[in-house]
């Protein structure tokens, strides 16, 4: 009998809390469970993001802005993964920051431009011929996207209660929002988006246990 892929998708988001459940037993930091849950919630909302700059990735070469919008979304979920997983209370962010900006900045630039440029696995699950943002104008916002993205969660941090729930709330919405294309639906679109669906209620859960 074979597994749909959305249960195989829900069940690996499990895999990511345990990587936070590790963390926290050996640092014994708080907030344990409620970083697990916005681990689980990071894998099933970044997923799409990081899948369709991956197809969207093209050739191999430092000119190519695709490749740098895939290491800008591989750096920002091994930044957010690693805050997790070492976290030790929001008053400790500013000092555990900059290893972490710069590890998921090397890691993100690793895997874009050494990885080749082979068609990716699960391209047909997604409308490449029909990208989110149309013409010339929506490229360029696409490419400027992170950008906008960083300014907005900074605005947004700053402006509701500087917690560990509301950071991780929008860096997560936020940074992952808009892939570059749609799924396909098959006329279904709730089930094509369901892991995405359920990693955006976790959130919505998450900071709404906590406002």
């Amino acid at each position: 009998m074979k597994i749909h892929q959305n249960y195989i998708v829900l069940m690996s988001s499990l895999g990511f809390a345990l990587l936070v459940l590790i963390a926290n037993m050996i640092l014994q930091t708080a907030d344990g469970t409620l970083r697990m849950g916005f681990a689980i919630a990071l894998f099933l909302v970044s997923r799409d993001t990081l899948a369709s700059a991956n197809i969207a990735k093209g050739p191999r070469a430092i000119t190519n802005p695709a490749r740098w919008m895939l290491a800008f979304n591989f750096a920002l979920f091994f930044g957010i993964l690693m805050l997790l997983m070492l976290w030790r209370g929001i008053e400790g962010l500013t000092s555990l920051l900059p290893a972490v900006l710069a590890g998921s900045a090397l890691f993100g630039l690793l895997l874009a431009f050494l990885s080749e440029g082979k068609p990716h696995p699960y391209a047909h699950h997604f409308i490449t011929d029909k990208p989110m943002l149309f013409g010339k104008s929506g490229l360029l916002l696409y490419y400027i996207s992170p950008l906008l993205k960083l300014a907005a969660i900074w605005f947004l941090v700053n402006t509701y209660p500087f917690t560990a729930p509301y950071f991780f709330f929008f860096v997560i919405l936020i940074g992952f929002t808009f892939p570059r294309y749609h799924r396909v639906t098959n006329g279904n679109p709730l089930w094509a988006n369901f892991p995405t669906f359920v990693g955006q209620l976790i959130l919505a859960l998450l900071i709404g246990f906590h406002l």
